[in-house]
């Protein structure tokens, strides 16, 4: 599996706990003066890419992307990913835009807590949404499920900044009144649904055990809005969590950390990442997936009243939650996302026939990328007096435009530089001394190329040849001279490096 990472700033632990798990990781970030281009990392390979800086943030998202997609195509990475993720929202256009250019990748967006750009957000270049989201909160996650429509693949992979808790209220909560008792905070979330009859029931009996109790309900979906009017009628309601339609991060994560007992809709706690948050506050975990009214409000009530015991099983929690939060288990968790999502990919069922038909230039037609000057392009560069290195990149709508103009002779058709002996001549395109082909793997970005003679110049020319000798130009080389003897003069001015694609294992 080939991993494009793209952040603004990357977490080297984690990308390299990623990288670790046999995973081939490229990651994509900002340059800074005095930092090289390329560095090579214990497991993956990071790669800074200059972008123009100024204008809006939509402006400077859009020169990021054009600068790692240029990066990609001339440096010899390519852009055969599996996977594109775009680790903060700045990124997003040039991982929609890498993902245009290998059309079996998947796309995955990180969503962080504090960013609420979803309703005016900066697109994903060619893409409209991305095949699926990942959350580094469970309430931002349920807050996503919300605000953006249709059925959103999300997965909730938390982390340790995330889930920092706050020990006092957000400045815009009112304040309980004295007289208010223990707060129970329901988490209900989108996936599971959980009985509101049976809550009820089991909040009235709790009440009668926990003098004071109240509740704060956070429910993104809206799906409980009998259990809600039900607090509010009964005055159970908390004036201090309960007040906003849709909470943000912050005022969940103060919520939980003074919350006397939190209620999340899970059978097993250990698996959730409401319950980890919880437990890392200090506070105890109550699951709501039951029928039983009766124990559930018996559940309540011993973790409000039973610190000992409260206590000791919340210290073996959070141990277990801190460790969940872990560079290891997050690469873990985002590498078992990817998987899943590329088995999806692969299983899916074919799109239904329209019944309208498609001519071979609709379905064939070459798309279009949003950066017209990472063109198909040849360099000739002199090794030696019979030497010549020849590096290229082909755009792949120029190769399927060509595959087009030749018909049924694309069958066979493979990618061929072909060049001229132009020595001592005025090149015009018909008097060279002699014609050679030389023929590529569609996997190939350079080749050192011997000549038939001595010091001769060479015109050379990209292209794809039939089987019959049909030949469709993609790209010209400038004129390359090579010298009469030795190895050709070292030049200060102009420098070609060329760095191998890296496979670790």
């Amino acid at each position: 599996m080939r991993v494009a990472l793209l952040g603004w700033d990357l977490e080297d632990e984690t990308v390299a706990e990623l990288g670790g798990l046999g995973v081939e990781v490229v990651g994509f970030t900002r340059w800074f003066p005095d930092l090289p281009a390329r560095e090579a990392h214990h497991g993956w390979l990071e790669v800074r890419c200059p972008h123009n800086i100024g204008g809006s943030p939509r402006d400077e998202a859009l020169a990021f992307g054009v600068a790692v997609v240029r990066e990609a195509s001339t440096s010899g990475l390519g852009f055969d990913f599996d996977v594109v993720h775009a680790l903060d929202w700045r990124t997003r256009p040039a991982a929609g835009e890498l993902s245009a250019r290998a059309p079996g990748s998947i796309v995955v967006a990180s969503h962080a807590a504090g960013d609420d750009d979803l309703a005016e957000h900066i697109g994903f270049g060619p893409r409209e949404t991305p095949d699926a989201w990942i959350c580094d909160h469970p309430w931002g996650a349920e807050r996503l499920h919300a605000r953006i429509t249709g059925e959103p693949l999300v997965f909730t992979v938390p982390t340790a900044h995330a889930l920092a808790t706050q020990k006092t209220p957000a400045p815009e909560a009112d304040a309980e009144p004295l007289a208010t008792g223990p707060c129970l905070v329901l988490s209900l979330g989108s996936g599971t649904r959980v009985s509101s009859r049976t809550l009820i029931r089991a909040v009235r009996a709790a009440r009668e055990r926990v003098p004071g109790l109240v509740v704060a309900l956070f429910d993104a979906a809206g799906r409980y809005g009998r259990l809600k009017r039900w607090l509010d009628r009964s005055g159970l309601a908390s004036t201090r969590w309960g007040g906003m339609a849709l909470p943000t991060p912050d005022l969940w994560n103060a919520a939980v950390a003074q919350a006397a007992v939190v209620g999340v809709a899970s059978r097993n706690p250990v698996d959730d990442p409401t319950a980890h948050a919880a437990w890392l506050a200090g506070v105890p975990v109550v699951g709501l997936l039951t029928d039983d009214s009766d124990a559930l409000a018996l559940a309540l009530a011993d973790a409000v009243f039973c610190p000992e015991r409260r206590d000791h099983d919340v210290r073996a929690c959070a141990a277990l939650a801190g460790r969940r939060l872990s560079p290891e288990s997050v690469a873990a968790d985002r590498l078992r996302a990817y998987l899943m999502l590329l088995d999806r990919k692969r299983t899916a069922p074919s799109p239904e026939p329209t019944g309208r038909p498609t001519s071979a230039d609709e379905s064939d037609a070459p798309r279009t990328l949003a950066f017209p000057d990472l063109r198909s392009r040849l360099t000739l560069t002199p090794v030696s007096s019979r030497e010549v290195l020849a590096s290229w990149s082909v755009r792949p709508d120029d190769w399927r435009s060509a595959l087009q103009w030749m018909g049924p002779e694309a069958v066979r058709a493979v990618l061929t530089i072909r060049l001229f002996d132009v020595t001592d001549v005025a090149y015009d395109g018909m008097n060279a001394h002699s014609v050679f082909d030389v023929d590529l793997s569609l996997s190939e970005n350079h080749r050192v190329i011997a000549a038939p003679y001595e010091g001769r110049s060479l015109a050379a020319c990209l292209g794809a040849r039939s089987q019959w000798g049909y030949f469709h130009p993609l790209a010209h080389a400038r004129i390359c001279h090579l010298p009469r003897e030795g190895l050709a003069p070292v030049s200060d001015g102009r420098r070609l490096r060329i760095m191998p694609r890296r496979t670790w294992t």
